[in-house]
């Protein structure tokens, strides 16, 4: 965040994710005319501060839950059936009311949106839409362009980009039901793609989907951070944390551990976290 000091001591701040030095700027023949700006570290981070769930059931999903995501990461979310790893990404998302506050690079999350992506879980998107892979992708744009608004040729060619990164450029013009689940989840990152965010939240995006697939997304992603972008990703199989994330959250409806997945992922804080008997590549 840069704050720039204008004549008359009116401050404004802009945000400049390259400027590196401090400047003057101005006439300085008139010190009335001089502008000083001033650089401050940009953070990229998502903070989460104290936050808490309660449902209409008056279930608590979430209880008083502190994260700090600095990226850019892989990060798991992992934890039991209901533990409220879905609901994490939704209360940072803010499309559950919660207690507590969410930052985005140190901004409210509701005013920062535009720079996280969202792909819900398999189960809720209706794959029986007549739509082909390309308008999906270009879903991704409304951001951008509007809604209702006619898709600028600029816009397109984001699209085919986009499909590129995740091979499915030749796969275009199909309809999406006709492709495999694999293929399917390789599209929806696509639409992340084109919405310029910063941050992808994936909620079990390797459910049906096969083993060649899956490493195939699996490299589609960490290309995606090594580009800077943070990836939050919720997660069951516990066979493949280590090879997949940078940093893990286990959860058990409050925070159980978070942490470099080396440091974290033990068999203590497993038990924490699932309970006495942990199955991992069908072992005990």
């Amino acid at each position: 965040m840069v704050e720039i000091i204008f004549p008359g001591k009116i401050r404004k701040q802009y945000q400049f994710l390259k400027l590196t030095r401090l400047n003057v700027s101005g006439n300085l023949k008139n010190k009335r005319d001089k502008c000083l700006i001033f650089r401050q570290e940009v953070t990229e981070m998502i903070e989460c501060q104290n936050i808490s769930v309660t449902y209409n059931n008056g279930v608590q999903a979430l209880k008083k839950i502190n994260l700090r995501i600095k990226g850019p990461t892989i990060m798991g979310i992992i934890g039991p059936n209901g533990s409220g790893k879905s609901t994490l990404l939704k209360a940072i998302l803010g499309m559950i009311q919660l207690t507590g506050e969410v930052s985005i690079n140190g901004v409210s999350s509701k005013k920062m949106l535009k720079k996280v992506a969202y792909v819900a879980q398999k189960t809720l998107i209706d794959l029986s839409f007549p739509i082909t892979v390309k308008e999906c992708v270009a879903l991704g744009t409304i951001s951008n362009v509007g809604l209702f608004k006619t898709i600028r040729k600029g816009e397109w060619k984001k699209v085919e980009e986009a499909l590129e990164v995740v091979g499915l450029k030749e796969q275009q013009e199909r309809q999406i039901n006709a492709l495999s689940g694999g293929q399917f989840q390789r599209v929806l990152i696509a639409r992340c793609l084109v919405q310029d965010a910063e941050y992808l939240f994936l909620d079990e995006p390797f459910v049906g989907v096969d083993m060649v697939s899956e490493n195939i997304i699996v490299k589609i992603l960490k290309d995606l951070k090594e580009s800077g972008k943070t990836i939050l990703i919720v997660h069951h199989d516990l066979s493949k944390v280590e090879d997949y994330f940078d940093q893990l959250v286990m959860l058990n409806n409050k925070m159980i551990a978070v942490g470099k997945t080396s440091d974290v992922f033990n068999t203590n804080n497993l038990k924490r976290t699932y309970g006495e008997k942990i199955f991992i590549d069908g072992g005990e």
